[in-house]
């Protein structure tokens, strides 16, 4: 009697080769290295599972190009962008999918040339890490291409990959409230110190201060304003600033008030500014003034190494990778509209040596 074969999978071809399914992807789209005799294996397992035509045939019947699209906000200096796009790389890969990325430099306008020039691909899906502008989702959506924001929502029909901001932020001041601090300062972007309103590209740094201000009225501290320091990020390499902002905050935040002992700044790129403002200032971290930051970027290779609230980056990326991915599939199986998916990433507090009891 004949056998029926199972559909073979990129998965089944890796095991089958004794590899990984990156490599699997390498062969089957000719990118990256593959060493001779690790290649032929893998596309004798390939012609015998005749799985390159099979997804090469169902890719034409479903119209597909097998490629997602992912815009960045940037890509230097801040790592979070990268550390993204390499978990988005990472499901495309186990998909079998490519990814073809953009950078738009944290310009509304070139994310919308961005979009245009995806969709004339015909990507299957798109990534924006993090969007700019809620109608440049929409006009994917628009186009019948599943969408997915990573760190925020601009876009209420828009599936999203987030972190609870406010969960982290009360994570930090926990710590440093424990250790005794009182007088802890406040250094963030602009229009930080408004009430979040759930939307707007605002809404993440607003989260991150409500955890500040509520963690101290909940010990029955009051805020003070003279330890709020927040505006736009000065412009910087790459046109995207932090570093020089955070040092210009720092000062600025010892001349209203030298008696607080601890801070805490929206960004790992804000705290590594300020630390260069206490080792200037002679300061000692964190013997006379306790850092901690949030993203967990490049927070261990500062010195000392940051005491920071992280998001998990990568699996942030992974999560996006994988939703579009499912969504396509779905999106052929089902007719669009229902829920708005949104996939929650944990933010967990890493406890380093920029942070310690205040000095009596």
């Amino acid at each position: 009697m004949a056998t029926t074969r199972s559909p073979a999978t990129i998965k089944s071809v890796a095991a089958r080769a004794g590899v990984s399914t990156a490599t699997v992807s390498r062969v089957l789209h000719s990118n990256g290295y593959v060493a001779p005799e690790t290649r032929e294996r893998v596309e004798a397992v390939l012609r015998d599972s005749g799985y390159r035509l099979d997804a090469v045939a169902q890719a034409l019947r479903r119209q597909r190009t097998i490629t997602l699209g992912l815009i960045l906000h940037g890509i230097l200096p801040n790592p979070f962008f990268a550390e993204v796009a390499m978990g988005v790389e990472r499901a495309a890969v186990e998909h079998g999918f490519n990814v073809v990325m953009f950078n738009t430099d944290g310009d509304p306008e070139r994310e919308r040339e961005g979009v245009e020039s995806l969709l004339s691909r015909r990507v299957d899906g798109v990534i924006f890490t993090t969007a700019l502008r809620a109608e440049n989702v929409e006009l994917v959506m628009g186009a019948g291409v599943p969408a997915v924001e990573v760190e925020r929502r601009l876009c209420d029909r828009a599936p999203a990959v987030v972190v609870d901001n406010y969960a982290g932020s009360r994570l930090a001041m926990k710590h440093l409230l424990e250790l005794g601090h009182e007088r802890i300062g406040y250094i963030g972007e602009a229009d930080t110190f408004r009430e979040p309103d759930g939307s707007g590209p605002d809404r993440v740094r607003q989260e991150r201060f409500a955890g500040y201000r509520e963690a101290l009225e909940e010990r029955g501290i009051s805020v003070d304003d003279a330890h709020l320091i927040g505006g736009e990020y000065v412009l910087e390499h790459g046109g995207w600033g932090g570093v020089g902002t955070g040092r210009d905050y720092m000062r600025k935040l010892l001349e209203q008030d030298p008696t607080i002992t601890a801070v805490l700044a929206s960004s790992d790129l804000l705290a590594a500014g300020a630390l260069q403002t206490l080792y200037e200032a002679g300061i000692r971290v964190p013997d006379q003034m306790s850092i901690v930051g949030f993203d967990d970027t490049f927070a261990m290779r500062l010195a000392p190494p940051l005491t920071t609230v992280r998001q998990p980056m990568f699996e942030m990326g992974l999560s996006a990778g994988r939703l579009a991915i499912r969504l396509l599939e779905e999106q052929e199986h089902r007719p669009a509209g229902g829920e708005v998916v949104t996939e929650w990433c944990e933010t967990s507090l890493v406890v380093r040596e920029s942070s310690a009891a205040p000095s009596r």
